[in-house]
């Protein structure tokens, strides 16, 4: 390796936006590495990443051993880019600084101010930004006092959508629309996280929109947008198509003063629900880079490498203006939204679900005019296979655990075995199964 050359190391290399890092970067002339659980994860397969790490599982041991092997390679920084990475990374923040080696993510107290549903929320309505109704009970008299209060349907969230219980994460089931009393007691044991109990929510209809940011101190340096025209899950997720749009104020404002009361560093997308009548509902901050980030960069907004120069204490003016009406489509994301449909809606879901003709049309139909593939690019097209074997695999374990799942019985009660620390650091949703 050329020791004049910056290097990095971008970490859960499954994901599309660690794809986005590693050509952002790669074409900017750094030296790039990819780190995965699995042997070849999506980001590997481009012709910028010079060397891949395969992680032995999520914990602080495999993360060490990460550590070694990249301060054996002279990197400099290391991107985390699922909320999972950030905690881990976090955990032993001051092992990584001692290799020499900048920690690309927010540190842990600024980090808890997204990952912590119930202190975001509370965030948000100081900053005079719009919320569902939302409470947050401590009780099962207080869970049935805030659905007598909210009525039926309502929204069941797990504080956390990923929680370190101290030795491995708890992970979330989802989100969970409940129609009454038993479906509402149920919902909630499932969500239990030891002491911390769920969120109950009012259902707010609209569209899921999202503004795109990167924050130094508490200051925006660079804004981005984009109109989702598919989700991968029908029901609400990221999109598997997305045209990047205008900022919209209705949504810029808002998402700038609750970032600006946190004292945001780093990346964010800031995600709404809007009926374009009321006031944008807040959902959620996801304080790490989005699955949708190749649009961003495709369009002129390189969230990585203007991230990478924060993080080296280079200068990073504020940015402005990038290309609208440019299209991308993850085509894996349209596979596995056809399989949602086929599925059928989640069980009281009380929006519009799309029919299968209608998923037939999208996966296999004419896309609009000037459509871009997420994972092939002219100069980087081996990422587009490696888009179908890792989402085959996926397909092929995923079916396994079920079948394995379906043969064992549960050993504990959800909420004894989803018990947290008190305190513990926490993470939200996996973002290889979201694009945004």
């Amino acid at each position: 390796m050329n020791d004049t050359r910056d290097s990095a190391l971008v970490l859960d290399g499954q994901t599309n936006q660690a794809l986005a890092c590693v050509r952002s970067l790669g074409r900017a002339g750094y030296d790039v590495f990819v780190a995965a659980t699995r042997p070849r994860p999506l980001a590997s397969w481009s012709r910028f990443a010079r060397g891949r790490f395969r992680l032995s599982g999520e914990t602080p041991a495999a993360f060490a051993a990460l550590r070694r092997w990249a301060a054996a390679r002279g990197v400099s920084l290391v991107l985390p880019l699922t909320e999972r990475s950030c905690v881990l990374c976090n955990l032993e923040r001051t092992a990584w600084e001692a290799e020499g080696i900048t920690v690309g993510s927010a540190p842990a107290p600024l980090l808890s101010l997204a990952f912590d549903k119930a202190r975001t929320f509370e965030l948000a309505q100081h900053a005079g930004v719009t919320t569902p109704p939302t409470r947050v009970p401590s009780t099962l008299s207080e869970v049935r006092a805030a659905a007598a209060d909210l009525g039926f349907p309502c929204v069941v969230k797990s504080r956390f959508s990923n929680a370190w219980d101290g030795a491995r994460f708890v992970p979330d089931p989802g989100t969970s629309y409940v129609r009454n009393s038993t479906e509402l007691e149920a919902a909630v044991a499932l969500h239990r996280q030891g002491e911390h109990w769920p969120l109950i929510q009012g259902f707010v209809p609209g569209q899921g929109k999202g503004v795109f940011a990167l924050f130094e101190s508490g200051h925006p340096i660079a804004w981005f947008a984009h109109e989702r025209l598919r989700d991968v899950r029908p029901s609400g997720s990221g999109s598997s198509l997305r045209r990047s749009a205008p900022l919209e104020p209705r949504l810029l404002d808002p998402a700038e003063r609750l970032l600006a009361s946190m004292g945001w560093h780093g990346p964010a997308m800031v995600e709404f629900r809007d009926d374009g009548v009321h006031a944008p509902a807040l959902m959620e901050v996801n304080g790490r880079f989005w699955g949708s980030l190749q649009l961003a960069v495709s369009a002129g907004a390189d969230f990585p490498l203007w991230w990478a120069a924060i993080l080296r204490g280079t200068p990073v003016e504020r940015r402005a203006g990038y290309a609208t009406g440019l299209t991308v489509r993850w085509l894996w994301g349209d596979v596995k939204r056809f399989l949602y449909i086929l599925a059928g809606a989640p069980p009281g879901y009380p929006g519009r679900y799309p029919t299968v003709l209608q998923g037939l049309k999208e996966l296999l139909g004419r896309q609009p005019v000037g459509t871009r593939s997420e994972t092939w690019q002219p100069d980087d097209r081996w990422p587009a296979v490696g888009e179908w074997v890792q989402g085959l695999s996926d397909l092929f374990s995923g079916r396994k655990r079920a079948r394995a799942a379906r043969q064992v019985q549960p050993a504990a009660p959800v909420a004894e075995a989803a018990r947290v620390a008190p305190g513990s650091p926490a993470a939200v949703s996996d973002a290889s199964h979201g694009g945004h």
